[in-house]
């Protein structure tokens, strides 16, 4: 796109760029640079986990020189509680984090998770590395899902009002990386639920969201896109096979073909920049296709994801498969966090309790663990657990799935199931999603992959389902299960006694007169500390400062994940 920037802006955009063409030091380290790609809103729709409706020849050709594990799941359904699973390492009831979403409450806030808790990029910025974001960040403790949270968390970002960023540049190459292994967090965005809006439906039946379909128009005018035979699609059996639900179907392919041309680019970035043997790619999706029966769900439908893992060899721990190969080990997002600082050469937090993938002969994951709270206004508490073959659950409200959320009931397919669960034509099977939940579903995965089936209430299962109750009862118990907290009640006590957000205390900084360096320290518990001098880039703290010949003021500032930020403080640096 081209832009017109003023002659200053310009010069640092060039000098950025000079700065960042060299990457001898990212190749030398000896730490990986790693590039996490998060897809939105998509199960396995690519050609490399077999979908042959797929038009994704460059993740096609990542997975060739990757470990492709067919057997990945979300700890929650749905974006925000999903991306804060993630970021933390952690099950959202266990911080706090498990509504979707905390700023759409009746009165917004932001999650407080527990004070030792931090987001595993500031974990790596500690440990020496660059760690930049571009657009969604989503993890309950921002301002919604676009606003950047806590300015710890990341050297630099991008953001969601760009199309620039929208359109996933190689950010390493934009930036002064100061000689730093970088980690790099692009979420493509094309294929989130309002990629298939429609301009007639939104004005039909939510207005509120009509500036997303124009969005998502102008930014797939950028990429040419596939054609796509919508007779050739294979229609959900809870779905209804209408002419409008196969071309949104057909749409939501589209969409995976632009994220596709995405990914490709950045591949070839990385090759361009002779980086590839000296980065770690990961690429995975936040939660289920944003479709109905999918996104929301526990289901197999709303947590199974693609999960790509790129290695170069040099990096690659004992026991893991050759290039190329399946892995058809149970993955749980837990896992992530401590696999990608293991990566880094990160010490884990004790809280993180996820399998490290990066150790050599990691154990094996026997189970599948995941939870859902509200939907917009609507409390569908439920508990998930998995196996290979079966999946429990626990439905603590009993709110049919199908209830109305307004972002969901813009779709087709979701017009067309309300209209026939009206009109009395649905079938039994799909009646299911419009009927209050039982309070226990058990289903066999290898004889009813889609779930249609409850045997719960079947004497076989007796059994099993003792066995699931106590491994449930298990893990919500090792996880302080906050879902049990009346909604109100939890925000009221993240809150001071005005019923404000808390704010963080402002740091102390005392320079030494011996060696002239600076100290920091917080009377916040678990606040992150970040410091400046004189006005340009914020750091973050982790010891003592030496101070630069230059610079005349130090200035500091300290925010704990949920707080308001404290005053920023000056220290002035004469000698």
């Amino acid at each position: 796109m081209k832009k017109i920037l003023a002659p200053c802006v310009m010069a640092m955009v060039m000098t950025q760029q000079t700065l960042a063409a060299d990457f001898s030091a990212q190749v030398q380290s000896q730490r990986p640079n790693i590039v996490l790609i998060l897809a939105e809103d998509m199960n396995s729709r690519l050609g490399t986990y077999g979908d042959p409706n797929a038009i994704t020849p460059n993740i096609d050709a990542l997975a060739n020189e990757s470990v492709v594990f067919t057997h990945a799941f979300t700890m929650a359904g749905v974006c925000a509680p999903s991306r804060a699973g993630l970021i933390t390492g952690m099950p959202p009831q266990a911080t706090g984090l498990l509504h979707m979403r905390t700023s759409t409450y009746t009165h917004q806030y932001q999650g407080v998770p527990p004070s030792y808790v931090k987001a595993y990029p500031e974990l790596m910025r500690a440990n020496g590395y660059f760690t930049y974001n571009d657009t969604k960040t989503d993890y309950q403790f921002s301002d919604g899902h676009a606003d950047v949270g806590p300015f710890s968390i990341w050297t630099a970002h991008g953001s969601y009002a760009s199309l620039d960023d929208l359109m996933v540049p190689a950010a390493w190459e934009n930036y002064d990386l100061k000689g730093k292994p970088f980690f790099i967090n692009l979420n493509p965005q094309i294929t989130h639920e309002s990629g298939i809006f429609t301009a007639e439906n939104v004005a039909e039946i939510e207005p509120a969201f009509k500036e997303l379909p124009a969005l998502w128009d102008k930014l797939r005018s950028h990429y040419t896109l596939p054609d796509i035979d919508s007779a050739k699609l294979k229609i959900d059996p809870y779905w209804q096979d209408t002419a409008k639900v196969r071309n949104e179907l057909a749409l939501f392919y589209k969409n995976i073909n632009v994220m596709d041309q995405q990914v490709g680019n950045i591949i070839n970035r990385l090759k361009k920049d002779k980086l590839w043997e000296n980065t770690i790619v990961i690429f995975a999706a936040d939660n289920g296709d944003g479709l109905p029966r999918h996104k929301r769900e526990g289901y197999d439908s709303g947590t199974h994801v693609p999960l790509i893992i790129y290695v170069p060899e040099k990096y690659r721990p004992v026991g893991w498969k050759a290039a190329g190969e399946k892995d058809d080990k149970l993955v749980s997002f837990e896992d992530l966090a401590p696999t990608i600082l293991g990566f880094s050469r990160t010490a884990v937090p004790f809280y993180m309790k996820g399998i490290n993938l990066s150790a050599d002969n990691p154990p094996t994951r026997q189970y599948i663990f995941s939870s859902r709270g509200r939907m917009d206004d609507i409390y569908l508490r439920s508990y998930y657990v998995r196996d290979r073959n079966f999946q429990y659950v626990q439905n603590i409200d009993k709110t049919p799935n199908g209830a109305n959320i307004a972002f969901r009931d813009v779709l087709e397919t979701t017009r067309t199931l309300a209209t026939a669960h009206k009109q009395g034509t649905l079938t039994a099977e799909q009646e299911q999603w419009f009927a209050p939940k039982p309070a226990e579903e058990l289903y066999d995965l290898q004889k009813d992959p889609w779930q249609l089936h409850n045997m719960a209430g079947e004497s076989a299962s007796r059994s099993r389902i003792a066995l699931y109750r106590q491994k449930l009862e298990q893990w919500r118990s090792e996880t302080n299960d906050t879902g049990i907290i009346a909604e109100d009640q939890l925000v009221k006590d993240l809150q001071d006694a005005s019923g404000q957000t808390r704010v963080t205390l402002p740091p102390v900084m005392e320079r030494n007169p011996l060696t002239q360096k600076v100290y920091i320290a917080n009377r916040t518990d678990g606040a992150s500390i970040g410091y400046s001098f004189d006005g340009k880039n914020w750091e973050l703290y982790t010891g003592a400062i030496a101070v630069p010949q230059e610079a005349s003021t130090l200035f500091t500032k300290a925010v704990r994940y949920g707080w308001k930020e404290s005053a920023v403080q000056q220290l002035p640096l004469s000698r």
